[in-house]
């Protein structure tokens, strides 16, 4: 978790400054640490707020988008478009 929250913090505080290179390099980090969650169970993947199958669709982006951050929005948008339990 705390690489993905340095990567975060990274890719918010880019302002284009980055070579193309670099930004494929953190790319690539980031879907190796969502990769590693599909070793987990549905209920821990449940626990951090993601589907099974958010995590796939994420993993296959290419790498000119951060798995990262795309699987977190992606999950935002469908916890909050879920109705109230």
């Amino acid at each position: 978790m705390r690489e993905y929250t340095l990567t975060r913090a990274v890719s918010i505080g880019e302002t284009g400054g980055a070579s193309w290179l670099g930004r494929l390099v953190r790319n690539w980090r980031a879907r190796r640490s969502i990769a590693r969650l599909e070793t987990l169970d549905d209920h821990m993947l449940n626990d951090l707020g993601v589907t099974r199958a958010e995590v796939q669709w994420a993993t296959g982006l290419p790498l000119t988008v951060n798995a990262a951050l795309a699987l977190e929005e992606r999950a935002f948008r469908r916890r909050k478009n879920r109705p109230n339990e």
